[in-house]
């Protein structure tokens, strides 16, 4: 997987293009942390239409990966933050974990 740092206006933008095009995977932990929490896939795209990057993106010392918090209401209007890495070059998003 490749990762670039964006600007938090950009990396908004990349996640809500992806998200419309259906282009979103999970890994294995944030598809634990969402049952755990009792989180579904609506209440992430959700977040994705109406929510934003606020926080500058930290990079993952392990995988080398920036990884972004986008922070935006659930179906319930629950607050959210998923945290993604953004693939430019597969034009996807991996959702790494949610809270």
């Amino acid at each position: 997987m490749s990762s670039k740092y964006y600007s938090k206006s950009e990396a908004t933008r990349l996640i809500k293009t992806f998200a419309r095009n259906s282009s979103i995977r999970n890994t294995k932990h944030a598809k634990e942390r969402m049952k755990e929490r009792s989180i579904d896939m609506h209440d992430i795209l959700s977040v994705f239409r109406n929510g934003s990057v606020l926080d500058e993106p930290r990079l993952d010392i392990k995988t080398n990966l920036w990884k972004y918090n986008i922070i935006g209401n659930g179906i319930d209007c629950n607050r959210l933050t998923v945290t993604v890495v953004i693939n430019a070059i597969d034009k996807c998003i991996t959702i790494i974990t949610v809270f």
